[in-house]
């Protein structure tokens, strides 16, 4: 599989991965709500968390120990529009009980980038300049008895990646001046974006459902000095109200932009093209009353 993010990737039977550490370490970008700081816990539990920053949670577990490995987690769902949650093993069935692990939350900025996660990947650092958790260490209690409780045992990667380092693309939140964060909009609307470099931005559309794709919109026109305007399609006559969907504008080169016509999806952005903050909208019917923003919790 074709990482689009990465640069350096070399496959190795047994070797965990090894991220190159950023400059800055990012904290808080999202709160673990479940498990507590020294909580007596189960070989699987739930996680819960609240995001605070864009991007995709990823949870993983460690032993509390020198040396010891990173593992992903399945990945989780979300339970409104900041929380989610999902399972995590802690330890395995020789672990000790009353051992001691750390779990940790990174929040990921892009839906591709989240791939490098996938679960039972083991890492030997975490990268430190994506946004995270406090790290949280649990406790392992065994149950008593011979019979255990049913257990959600964490398939881990044969192969994984031996990553060297990630590139991130520069992502600029005030390029696209409307819609705004969580604003309605119709099924078709107008998106208005800043010019960059003087190139004309292109618009892609993509509803929050995970592994939904991108889709490219109409094509910009002038709207003033440095401005632009594309309309935009949210959905169909059968989507719901309430629906939400992520805008972008990425601002390809001449030659890019050839092979970005109306009407035609992208499983992931293009590499190394300099794009907007995502938008998140919620799309209304044009008989409903509108209102400049939507409360997001």
């Amino acid at each position: 599989m074709k990482f689009t993010q990465l640069v350096g990737i070399t496959l190795f039977a047994t070797m965990p991965v090894t991220i190159a550490q950023g400059d800055e370490t990012k904290d808080a970008g999202v709160t673990l709500l479940n498990p507590q700081p020294q909580e007596k816990v189960k070989q699987v539990i739930e996680v819960a968390g609240r995001v605070h920053s864009p991007g995709y949670p990823v949870v993983l577990v460690r032993a509390d120990q020198p040396g010891c490995l990173w593992w992903a987690q399945e990945w989780p769902k979300k339970t409104s529009q900041r929380t989610f949650k999902a399972f995590a093993q802690i330890g395995n069935d020789d672990s000790i009980d009353g051992s001691r692990f750390q779990l940790v939350v990174l929040m990921v900025p892009t839906a591709e980038g989240r791939e490098l996660f996938k679960p039972g990947t083991s890492f030997r650092e975490l990268p430190s300049n994506l946004a995270r958790s406090v790290e949280t260490v649990v406790v392992l209690k065994k149950p008593d008895g011979i019979l255990g409780e049913p257990k959600r045992i964490l398939t881990k990667t044969e192969s994984v990646l031996d990553v060297t380092q990630i590139v991130s693309v520069a992502e600029h939140p005030e390029l696209i001046q409307s819609p705004t964060e969580n604003s309605h909009v119709e099924r078709a609307d107008s998106v208005t974006c800043s010019s960059l470099d003087d190139k004309k931005p292109v618009v892609l559309v993509r509803s929050t459902q995970d592994n939904d794709n991108w889709w490219v919109q109409a094509v910009s026109s002038p709207a003033g000095k440095n401005r632009f305007v594309s309309s935009a399609r949210f959905g169909n006559d059968s989507t719901p109200p309430g629906t939400r969907f992520r805008i972008v504008a990425i601002y390809p080169d001449a030659e890019q932009a050839t092979n970005l016509r109306p009407g035609m999806s992208l499983g992931q952005l293009p590499e190394g093209v300099t794009r907007s903050a995502e938008v998140e909208v919620v799309r209304i019917n044009s008989s409903q009353v509108t209102t400049t923003n939507v409360d997001a919790r």
